[in-house]
């Protein structure tokens, strides 16, 4: 993407004329978004990539012999909109597939998609929320993906999804984590804090961060407790103005003025290479009490700069620190920079979500999926630990998306 490198998910659209596509995870969105490619005309790119693979893979609707148009809506972003996220959307329907051909993964007819111009979105993104899409008024809702698939003749255990942005900056590189219906045991440092949905369906992965702190220090980055909210759809950590200030003096930042990045030159990431600090974000379902820590080492902070970031075009030896500077309380978000050290597991029939501290497993190391199990199944909580726990007749583990 245009704003660092990040783990995506493979997809297939359409029926026999099938297009391959990489994109993100959105945990607000119902309908998955599909880049246009009317969006080539806003994509500027010192990589040297095309404009299909900078964006993830063109959706060629015309091309298609199972889209069936809907209409032009504005996107359902409420949290995003918040920092500016916000644009139009062609809607329609199209056949949906879970990786690609030869993936044996589930396929689906009839999906409801959005496709995007807007340069606010370079990739697609997969729909991961159950609630029901509404273009017009609430008397005839059409079910998300999600609900799609717990109703399969083989369906997923519950509506629930689990998540992880890998480690791009680690040696070897640690690729991101999609479970849906259930999670990988061999991603994340369990345990038993559950935090509950925010009161506004819009605003449901509500996060208290109570406190941020760098290991070996004495002296805080942020002390006073806020209220933030997690989003899979944007990169950053948006955070309060005196937070800002404490990170910058800490590794050694610079501020574009023209992109509203923080950033750091070569000689400054050396020196942060060095003293590798570690951020400690304490965070809870409250401002006070119960809590536990996610820990970030500094390779979650240093990400490679693309033409769009600098006026120089292509900024070598220059990193884009992924924070943004909150302009009021409704804009504190943590976004996939957040998720490359928490795992992140999402429960929707129990109104609840866990966080925990992320693994990075070896390449030779498989992965265990497990499944969350539907409180209509098991009184278990959000991630089932028995080896006992069983599914009912015909219902799948979970499905590790790739």
């Amino acid at each position: 993407g245009d704003n660092g490198p990040w783990s995506t998910f493979r997809i297939g659209v359409g029926g026999a004329d099938t297009q391959q596509m990489r994109v993100l995870p959105a945990s607000g969105q119902s309908s998955s978004l599909l880049v246009l490619p009317e969006a080539c005309s806003y994509t500027t790119s010192g990589s040297g990539k095309d404009c299909s693979e900078q964006r993830g893979g063109l959706y060629m609707r015309n091309t298609s012999r199972t889209w069936n148009e809907y209409g032009q809506y504005k996107l359902d972003t409420y949290l995003e909109s918040r920092i500016g996220v916000e644009a139009n959307g062609l809607y329609g329907f199209e056949d949906l597939s879970l990786g690609w051909t030869g993936d044996g993964l589930p396929s689906l007819t009839n999906q409801s998609i959005a496709g995007v111009i807007s340069p606010q979105f370079a990739l697609g993104s997969l729909a991961l929320n159950p609630r029901p899409i509404n273009f017009t008024n609430y008397n005839n809702p059409i079910p998300s993906l999600l609900h799609n698939l717990r109703n399969m003749a083989t369906p997923i255990p519950s509506l629930s999804w689990s998540y992880t942005a890998g480690a791009y900056n680690l040696a070897p590189k640690t690729f991101g984590s999609l479970v849906l219906g259930g999670y990988d045991s061999t991603r994340f440092e369990p345990n038993n804090l559950t935090f509950p949905f925010g009161t506004d369906i819009s605003l449901d992965l509500q996060v208290a961060i109570q406190r941020i702190t760098i290991d070996g220090r004495k002296d805080a980055l942020m002390n006073k407790p806020i209220i933030s909210y997690i989003s899979t759809l944007i990169p950053d950590i948006w955070l309060p103005s005196e937070a800002c200030t404490q990170f910058s003096k800490t590794f050694r930042l610079s501020f574009n003025t023209t992109s509203k990045d923080f950033y750091i030159n070569s000689t400054m990431h050396e020196l942060n290479l060095v003293d590798n600090p570690i951020v400690n974000f304490q965070v809870g379902p409250e401002a006070s009490g119960s809590s536990i820590v996610i820990r970030l080492p500094y390779w979650n902070f240093y990400l490679a700069a693309q033409g769009t970031n600098f006026d120089s075009g292509t900024a070598k030896g220059i990193f884009r620190f992924p924070m943004k500077q909150a302009s009021n309380d409704t804009q504190y978000l943590l976004g996939r920079a957040f998720l490359q050290s928490a795992y992140l597991s999402v429960d929707y029939e129990r109104n609840i979500f866990n966080l925990s501290q992320a693994l990075y497993p070896s390449s030779s190391t498989k992965e265990n999926i497990a499944p969350i199990l539907s409180p209509k199944l098991s009184d278990q909580p959000i991630r089932a630990t028995s080896p006992t726990a069983r599914l009912s007749t015909g219902a799948i583990t979970g499905i590790a998306i790739g």
